[in-house]
């Protein structure tokens, strides 16, 4: 008897940098450049899966968010990078089950 696996979601490894970067970047934490610089790799990263896999084009909104945060955060700016990144979740977000 063979077990099928569930394929992944579009954007589920994007989702767990956006989520993990999301933590590092609470309300209130101010990272000091380092930190703003891996959190940037970070991002680049995700978006680097979501391109070699090619998902891009299905969760493009998302993708776009996550751009704009990598922006944000190179210009030291980590409020508007959680802003985009809270959009960007948003996008990710796993479909609920129908029943």
């Amino acid at each position: 008897m063979t077990r099928r696996r569930s394929l992944p979601q579009p954007g589920d490894r994007l989702r767990k940098v956006v989520d993990s970067v999301l933590v590092e970047l609470s309300d209130g934490a101010a990272p000091d450049g380092p930190a703003l610089h891996r959190l940037e790799d970070m991002l680049v990263s995700g978006l680097a899966w979501t391109a070699a896999t090619g998902e891009t084009c299905r969760i493009e909104h998302a993708v776009h968010a996550v751009r704009d945060a990598r922006e944000r955060l190179g210009a030291d700016d980590p409020a508007g990078a959680r802003s985009a990144l809270l959009s960007a979740r948003e996008d990710l977000a796993p479909p609920v089950a129908q029943r």
